[in-house]
C-alpha cells in the first residue's frame, strides 16, 4: 500500500491521479504542495483516484495553502528605468497580501533554464511572474512547474494569465499625432525585436505609414540589440551622417527617444521645430530632458502589482479561471512635439 509520501515523490502518479479525477496535473501538484486552496469535490475527486491505484486515502491530507510565502519576479534587466515602478507594484501587492517578493534578473533561454528552475526550487518559490521575453519551450516548461503569470511580455499561444497593454494601439495614437502635426518623413527607433512590445510597435508603426500613405524608408527604422542610450546616439549619428534628416522620430522608449534629441542638437537641428519626437513609458527622464518629451506613458504600478495579484489568485486557488488583463495607455504631450508655430 502506497502513502500520500509515495504521491508526492514520484510525478507519474500525479499522471495518474490526473487521468483518474480528471484533473490537471498542475492542479494535482498544487494540491500536495499547499499551493492550493482546495474545494470539496476536488478533494473527493482526488480521494477516489487515490483508492482506485490501491495508495492509502486514509493517510491522504491537504496541506493549508501557503500564506506569507515566497513570490518570483523576473525581469531582464535592473538597468531599464522602465522596471522599477512595475517592482514597486508588485512589492505592494505582496507586502498588502503578507507575501514575500524577491526579484531576478535573468534573461531566460535554452541555456539558462536548468539553473533557473533550480533557483526557484531552493528558494521554495510558491509562483513567478516574469516580464521577460521567454521563449516558447522555456515558457511551457516553467509553467508545468510553477503557477506563473506573464507581465507586459506574453505569448498568446499557451493558456498563461498576463498583464499588459495594447502596445500596437498605443503606437498607433502616437503616430497619428505626429501625422496631424504634418510630419511625414516619420523614423522610428526600437528596442530588440525578441519582445512583443518591440515587434508590436514595429507593426503599429507601419500600419500608421501605410494608412497615411507615407512612404516608409527602412534605413529610419533603427532596430537595436538593447535599450540602449549610447547604441542609439551611435546608430542615428550614422543615419545623419548620410545626411537624411527625418521630420519626426517615434522611439519605442523614453532612453531612445532622450538620444535622438542629443543627435539632433549635435547637428543643429532644433526639436519640435525641425524633428519632432515621441517616446515611450514616462519614465523620469521624459520630463528631466530638455526639451521635455512627448510620451506614451504606461500604468507601470498597476502592471506590477496587477500581475502579482493574480499570480497570488493562481497560488491560493488552483482552481480558479484564468483570466487576462489588459491596461490603457495615455499619450501624453509635451515640448518635444509641440506644435511648432513661427
Amino acid at each position: 500500500m502506497q502513502t500520500t509520501t509515495d504521491v508526492q515523490k514520484n510525478r507519474v502518479h500525479y499522471k495518474q491521479i490526473a487521468q483518474i479525477s480528471g484533473l490537471s496535473v498542475a492542479t494535482i501538484s498544487r494540491i500536495f504542495t499547499g499551493r492550493a486552496k482546495v474545494a470539496e469535490d476536488t478533494k473527493d475527486k482526488v480521494v477516489k483516484a487515490l483508492a482506485a491505484l490501491g495508495i492509502d486515502d486514509g493517510l491522504f491530507r491537504i496541506k493549508e495553502n501557503q500564506r506569507g510565502g515566497l513570490l518570483v519576479f523576473n525581469i531582464p534587466s535592473f538597468g531599464n528605468p522602465f522596471y522599477a515602478k512595475i517592482m514597486s507594484g508588485a512589492k505592494s501587492a505582496a507586502t498588502q497580501r503578507g507575501w514575500q517578493l524577491l526579484v531576478n534578473e535573468e534573461h531566460i533561454n535554452d541555456s539558462t533554464i536548468d539553473n533557473f528552475i533550480l533557483l526557484l526550487q531552493k528558494v521554495r518559490a510558491a509562483g513567478l511572474v516574469t516580464a521577460n521575453h521567454v521563449p516558447p519551450a522555456q515558457l511551457q516548461r516553467i509553467a508545468k512547474t510553477i503557477p506563473l503569470v506573464q507581465c507586459c511580455e506574453f505569448d498568446r499561444a499557451f493558456d498563461i494569465p498576463y498583464v499588459s497593454i495594447d502596445d500596437s494601439m498605443a503606437t498607433r495614437s502616437a503616430m497619428e499625432y505626429l501625422i496631424s502635426l504634418g510630419r511625414r518623413n516619420i523614423g522610428f527607433v526600437n528596442g530588440p525585436i525578441r519582445y512583443k512590445y518591440a515587434r508590436e510597435r514595429l507593426q503599429g508603426y507601419r500600419e500608421s505609414m501605410e494608412k497615411s500613405g507615407l512612404p516608409m524608408d527602412p534605413t529610419l527604422v533603427i532596430q537595436l540589440p538593447e535599450i540602449s542610450y549610447n547604441l542609439a546616439v551611435s546608430a542615428l549619428t550614422n543615419i545623419f551622417n548620410t545626411g537624411k534628416r527625418p521630420d519626426a522620430f517615434f522611439c519605442a522608449s523614453d532612453i531612445l527617444a532622450a538620444a535622438v534629441i542629443k543627435v539632433c542638437a549635435r547637428y543643429g537641428l532644433k526639436v519640435p521645430k525641425d524633428v519632432a519626437v515621441i517616446g515611450f513609458d514616462n519614465v523620469d527622464i521624459s520630463f528631466m530632458s530638455s526639451p521635455t518629451i512627448t510620451t506614451i506613458s504606461q500604468p507601470e504600478f498597476q502592471l506590477g502589482f496587477s500581475a502579482c495579484e493574480l499570480l497570488i489568485e493562481r497560488v491560493t486557488n488552483g482552481e480558479a479561471p484564468l483570466h487576462n488583463i489588459v491596461l490603457d495607455t495615455e499619450l501624453i504631450v509635451r515640448e518635444s512635439s509641440q506644435q511648432f508655430t513661427t
